[in-house]
């Protein structure tokens, strides 16, 4: 068990280090990580979650156990449906963008769960990494 649970702690260490490789522009370095990233299936989670945060936003969904920051995300639900949309069209998407949208999602510092100014411009370089186009 505990050969299990160090060989999982070192795969998340692994992971970790390829992910501040290629948010820096190394992709090549980590054939593996870019496949595990851009997979349809990790496109395809990353999409449903961001089109749950879409539906909150704007009221057509109950209110989920971590709260938005729906008023200052509101007036960018057209920059949140390009993304969604990005990643779920069958166009190749870098794996830096795929890393931008999981951050989006998942860090505490995001724009989705704490309020500031920059939610504009943090989309703007998100829709930037995936080469969205508008």
């Amino acid at each position: 068990m505990e050969l299990r649970r160090s060989s999982r702690s070192a795969a998340r260490h692994h992971r970790r280090a390829a992910d501040t490789w290629i948010s820096r522009g190394f992709e090549s370095g980590y054939p593996w990580r870019v496949a595990e990233l851009t997979s349809p299936k990790e496109r395809r989670l990353a999409a449903r979650a961001l089109r749950s945060v879409i539906a909150r936003v704007e009221g057509t969904a109950l209110a989920g156990p971590v709260p938005l920051m729906t008023a200052s995300l509101r007036p960018h639900l057209e920059a949140l449906s390009t993304i969604e949309q990005r990643l779920r069209d069958d166009d190749p998407i870098p794996a830096a963008g795929m890393l931008a949208v999981q951050e989006l999602l998942t860090s505490p510092a995001s724009i989705l769960y704490e309020d500031g100014p920059d939610v504009g411009p943090e989309l703007d370089r998100i829709m930037q990494a995936l080469r969205c186009s508008t």
